[in-house]
């Protein structure tokens, strides 16, 4: 269901709650007004937990409106004859608002750590990867890849300057330009379009440019994108610093082998001659 249905009807159900709570309390008229106004204070602050402050707000203001009309007397009338009525009524209403404030204010911040956890569970599941890649091209390849699946993005790419390659993973994004993508290894700061979901950062190690990454796709914070950008800068200049150091062992073995090569032709022509001497 599209967000403002959901809260459409999220406002829908907590005023058929008070509804409600409201006929089964005039139903039952043994119960005290004090029992009432604590079932639809318990009601509003449920609501609270479960779909914000701005739901229960609504709710604590119907829930005083229905108190002032059904349960204090002059009952049927939007008056209230006795002074402690009163008291008794703004007292449910600023508690009901508060108690609301404190309970959305602890599920904002119960939705903040889950996300910053499962922020912390994706990059780490993004660096492990990143860790085993040995092959250059086959990680350029598969950085882009491992964003769209780890991070759920639409789609992502990649630039690196030096082979001056574009690699890119999810379905076709005409957002991410390759001229955007190209450009934002020349800048500093990222470019950040929220409203597109669309992000441009540069990669570096340290001074050096490494190259830019493209997403295409909601991201957590701004901070999750330089994670990305500085997990990629770094297993790119592992891979090719892993290259370099394979390609100076290649160098190193065959200089090895041209030893032992002219080693044994010269010990092959020095035989024959020490025998002829020796004759």
């Amino acid at each position: 269901m599209p967000k403002p249905l959901a809260q459409v009807g999220r406002y829908i159900a907590g005023f058929l709650a008070i509804v409600l709570i409201t006929v089964f309390f005039r139903h039952e008229t043994s119960f005290a007004v004090t029992t009432v106004v604590l079932g639809y204070l318990l009601t509003i602050l449920i609501s609270s937990a479960l779909w914000g402050l701005g739901i229960s707000v609504f709710m604590s203001a119907a829930a005083t409106l229905v108190l002032d009309y059904y349960f204090f007397p002059p009952v049927g009338h939007f008056t209230i004859s006795d002074p402690q009525d009163w008291v008794t009524l703004f007292a449910f209403l600023i508690t009901s608002v508060i108690g609301s404030e404190l309970s959305a204010r602890a599920r904002r911040e119960a939705e903040e750590a889950n996300r910053r956890r499962t922020e912390i569970e994706r990059l780490y599941e993004f660096s492990q990867y990143l860790m085993k890649a040995r092959d250059q091209l086959e990680l350029l390849n598969d950085i882009p890849k491992q964003i769209v699946r780890i991070f759920h993005a639409h789609a992502a790419a990649l630039y690196t300057p030096e082979n001056r390659g574009i690699y890119r993973a999810g379905i076709e994004a005409p957002q991410l330009e390759s001229n955007r993508l190209r450009s934002a290894a020349m800048r500093e700061e990222p470019e950040i379009d929220r409203s597109q979901e669309v992000y441009f950062a540069p990669i570096r190690f340290g001074l050096r440019v490494i190259g830019s990454v493209a997403i295409f796709g909601s991201l957590a914070s701004n901070k999750t994108l330089d994670a990305i950008g500085t997990l990629a800068a770094s297993a790119i200049d592992r891979a090719q610093a892993i290259e370099l150091l394979g390609k100076a062992e290649a160098v190193r073995e065959s200089e090895r082998l041209k030893s032992v090569f002219l080693d044994t032709i010269t010990h092959d022509f020095k035989t024959p001659l020490t025998s002829i001497k020796a004759s």
